[in-house]
């Protein structure tokens, strides 16, 4: 069914600002302040509150569009919700994973005031030249790797990426010049945190660009992809830019892996905590250890019994991986729960695409569906669902996308 007229009273006109508001500060505030998404949060909800006949409008006209999103997250918090009350684990540790049940709201909200999406991809562009000016002064005053607002580099890593996709792909018709340079701003910002877990999920955006991409937009993937490669290449002779991108680091994790008893290495620590994951399912395959409680995985072994202190691979308290973090918490209801979390969407989003005939390049299902591809693929080194701001990122922004893939199926993209 065609979505209804736009708004047309004062309240409506109101409600639709706030929301379009609310879309630009959701991408321009996540790193670059310590707000996050709570802004965008906060307009949105007015947005809601307004006029609340018209989201009820929306959920019949394309309420059943939503319901394998919906079946998803309500999986997803009954997991979730067992293990916290069969652990008695604190609220916090859970809070993270329900969020999820918020992605069909937002899809709703898209859907019943028609904003228009060029005010998401302004957003993004903001929040990567933000991002970049406050990882470049961060190690410009001696922090080793940039962090942004988040307290981790390998977070705010991801979430630049998720950024990337948004501006990539929810660009308006005619502005690549402006696109082409948030993302090297962006890239910038990725190289300034020092994370390596974050390069395949940046191959893939700019892989399905250079497929779907005609014209000047192709000739500039392939500018940016050669660029990358040089970049690399360029490491061996440069120290610094070897230092940066921790290249050096790697290599000599790979030497100490290979002579064995390595844990205190990056690379080290990682497989020893997927082996421990693995361990840990093996021995709970139904309820695993309790969700967010993997740390007590890691204290439990030898260099972490007490008196030792906490540092180095001992601080570490998930496992580095979502399919393992969520199996060794959670059993195979875990597992399950995270195939769901990303498959779904994944095959809403191919879906729609499929049913677009034009302007498949710039649409919001194949943003969709490459943003769920770059959470599986930093979930491969990180544990995206026990961190607040990408966890949170994730509902919103698959809502987001999934609620204009709607309208775009009968508008085609903005």
């Amino acid at each position: 069914m065609p979505p209804a007229p736009g708004p047309a009273g004062p309240r409506e006109r109101w409600a639709l600002r706030l929301l379009q508001a609310a879309l630009f500060l959701l991408p321009a505030l996540l790193l670059s302040t310590p707000w996050g998404l709570g802004p965008f949060a906060l307009l949105a909800l007015l947005a809601f509150a307004l006029k609340p006949s018209a989201f009820a409008r929306a959920w019949r006209e394309a309420g059943r569009e939503t319901r394998w999103l919906l079946a998803m997250a309500l999986l997803a918090a009954a997991v979730v919700l067992f293990s916290k009350f069969h652990f008695e684990v604190r609220w916090r540790e859970a809070d993270n994973r329900l969020r999820l049940l918020t992605a069909p709201f937002f899809a709703l909200l898209v859907y019943a005031w028609r904003p228009s999406r060029r005010w998401l991809w302004l957003g993004a562009l903001a929040g990567l030249a933000g991002a970049f000016v406050l990882a470049l002064y961060q190690v410009g005053t001696g922090t080793e790797r940039a962090l942004g607002w988040t307290a981790n580099a390998i977070v705010f890593a991801d979430a630049l990426i998720a950024l990337i996709v948004l501006a990539v792909f929810a660009r308006p018709p005619g502005e690549l010049l402006w696109t082409a340079l948030a993302c090297a701003l962006g890239v910038g910002a990725v190289v300034l945190s020092g994370s390596r877990g974050v390069w395949p999920a940046l191959a893939i955006v700019l892989l399905v660009a250079l497929v779907v991409s005609g014209g000047r937009a192709r000739k500039l993937s392939w500018a940016v992809l050669a660029a990358l490669v040089l970049m690399v290449a360029a490491s061996h002779w440069i120290a610094p830019l070897a230092q940066q991108i921790r290249l050096t680091e790697l290599v000599s994790d790979m030497d100490r892996v290979k002579r064995g008893g390595d844990h205190e290495s990056s690379l080290g620590a990682r497989m020893t905590l997927l082996e421990l994951a693995g361990e840990s399912f093996a021995e709970h395959p139904l309820t695993g250890v309790g969700v967010g409680r993997f740390e007590t995985v890691v204290m439990a072994t030898p260099q972490c019994a007490p008196p030792a202190p906490r540092i180095g691979f001992c601080k570490l308290g998930h496992s580095h991986n979502d399919a393992f973090e969520w199996a060794a918490t959670m059993g195979l209801p875990g597992l399950l729960a995270i195939l769901a979390i990303y498959l779904v969407p994944l095959a809403l989003f191919a879906r729609l695409l499929r049913a677009q005939t034009h302007g498949r390049a710039r649409s919001s299902a194949l943003g969709g569906l490459v943003l769920v591809l770059v959470y599986i693929a930093c979930g491969l080194t990180q544990s995206m669902f026990a961190h607040q701001l990408i966890a949170s990122f994730y509902a919103v922004a698959v809502g987001v996308l999934y609620g204009f893939a709607l309208l775009e199926r009968e508008t085609g993209p903005q």
